[in-house]
């Protein structure tokens, strides 16, 4: 039998774990999520406390909501945020507090409705007020769910029209290329590394990851090429939800394996193949043997596709369906489509619900009590429009608990009417995809280096040249907005 095959019948006898969790204490419904305690639907983070609601959370305390933080606290529905605190429905931020509604602000605090801010106290609108003038807004802000939804729809269309967009997210790197990059080093085509050195065609890592490849979610290791989710390794191929592993290839599930080839679910093993334990001899013997058999009778999918040695596990070994994985949301496909590319797709029935509670009668968060925890509410995108609201994995109705509601009394943050699912790709849309268009340099600005003639600085960016932004090269945008 081909190889991927006799893998295919190992995955149907070897236990599963129902998610992917390792090192966490008291965290509910989490994924892809470690090290990390008393975290609620929490996907691809870690080392995280008390944080609910996010998608590659690190290193951060109470936040909610939020998407691609580091070392971040106590914030609310953001994205791609650096050690701040208290920062809420903001993007793009580093090392700001107590402040609301910001875009792309540095060391800021106490700042409202801006963008391009940096070393700045108490602004609304990018403009200077007095502290009174600040808290009297917020409170206003804060109290009337519609003044707030306003103030976000003028500030979206704002930063869109008149905030000044680098080519590329990112600071404190050498020779990189990509998008949302932080102190790296020769990283190129990748997207979301920090603290990467010699990276390529990475996504959703770094933090120490070396030398690596054709990787995602791949975090403090060394030589790893084709995998996903393999933390702490080295020297691994192909491979998938791993760590403390080295030399190991055509993996899943494994933890603190040492030479190892298609395996899944050791632990502290080392020398085995399909899961049979060798001694090192003979397992070294048998390596060369497997690769060659891996070339000489190849797998073959349905539309005829060959996989030998050298290439990822192919679709139809996947236990989950195109449209419930990450896939759909960086290159979404319908189902037609899906099916013809080998790719198994979920048609889920929908949910049999019976909402309480609809969105238009939640209460003000002044006057929200514990009933509220009790109630089953109905999802604003479902009631809207059910087939749109299909399309992102709206769950139709959703709860609020107790955790959660607490955060937003403590900040004054109104009750949510939209589920988890809905606002996560609701934020998630404000951020550039993993493609990258050639471009220039759109400054025109006489007082720049390039003088009276616009810049002509090329660069490849995530920005493609039909949006509106106004998008600026390294040496322009620092010159404008530092």
């Amino acid at each position: 039998l081909p190889f991927f095959e006799q893998f295919r019948q190992l995955s149907e006898k070897v236990p599963r774990a129902s998610s992917y969790e390792t090192k966490n204490v008291d965290c509910n419904y989490c994924n892809y999520c470690t090290h990390s305690r008393g975290c609620y639907l929490l996907f691809g983070s870690w080392f995280d406390e008390n944080c609910g609601y996010g998608q590659t959370v690190l290193e951060s305390k109470e936040c909610w909501d939020c998407l691609f933080l580091k070392k971040c606290e106590l914030c609310y529905s953001s994205s791609d945020l650096v050690q701040c605190s208290q920062v809420h429905f903001s993007q793009n931020c580093s090392n700001c507090i107590d402040s609301m509604f910001l875009y792309d602000c540095r060391n800021c605090q106490n700042c409202l409705f801006s963008w391009n801010l940096r070393n700045k106290n108490y602004h609304i609108f990018n403009q200077p007020v007095s502290k009174e003038k600040f808290n009297k807004f917020k409170t206003e802000l804060l109290n009337f769910r519609d003044v707030l939804e306003k103030n976000w729809r003028e500030f979206k269309k704002s930063v869109a029209e008149k905030a000044i967009h680098k080519y590329m997210t990112g600071e404190r790197n050498h020779d990189v290329s990509g998008e949302l990059i932080y102190g790296s080093k020769n990283v190129k085509n990748s997207y979301y590394i920090h603290d990467g050195e010699n990276e390529k065609y990475a996504q959703r890592g770094g933090v120490g990851q070396k030398d690596s490849m054709d990787v995602f979610g791949c975090h403090s290791g060394e030589l790893i090429y084709e995998c996903n989710s393999v933390d702490f390794s080295s020297r691994c191929l192909f491979g998938s939800n791993a760590e403390n592993n080295v030399n190991v290839s055509y993996a899943i599930d494994c933890e603190h394996a040492n030479n190892a080839f298609g395996c899944i679910g050791l632990r502290k093993k080392e020398y085995c193949i399909l899961n049979k334990q060798y001694d090192e001899k003979t397992y070294k013997e048998l390596l060369p043997k497997i690769t060659a058999h891996m070339d000489t009778l190849p797998f073959s999918d349905n539309r005829g596709r060959i996989y030998k040695y050298g290439e990822f596990f192919p679709p139809k070994l996947s236990p989950h369906a195109y449209n419930e994985s990450i896939a759909q949301e960086w290159v979404p496909l319908k189902k037609d489509d899906a099916v013809k590319l080998g790719y198994a797709w979920d048609s889920a029935e929908e949910k049999s619900y019976e909402p309480t509670k609809n969105w238009r009668d939640l209460p003000e968060i002044n006057k929200a009590d514990n009933g509220i925890l009790s109630e089953i509410i109905l999802c604003q995108d479902w009631d809207e429009n059910k087939e749109k609201a299909q399309n992102h994995k709206c769950t139709k109705a959703f709860r609020i608990i107790q955790n959660e509601l607490s955060f937003y009394k403590r900040f004054g943050i109104p009750l949510p009417r939209k589920c988890p699912n809905s606002r996560y790709f609701e934020l998630s849309e404000l951020r550039n995809k993993p493609n990258f268009w050639p471009r220039s340099c759109m400054c025109e600005l006489k007082n720049h280096a390039h003088g009276v003639k616009k810049c002509e600085n090329e660069f490849e960016t995530s920005y493609s040249p039909d949006r509106p932004e106004i998008v600026y090269c390294e040496t322009c945008y620092q010159q404008e907005v530092s």
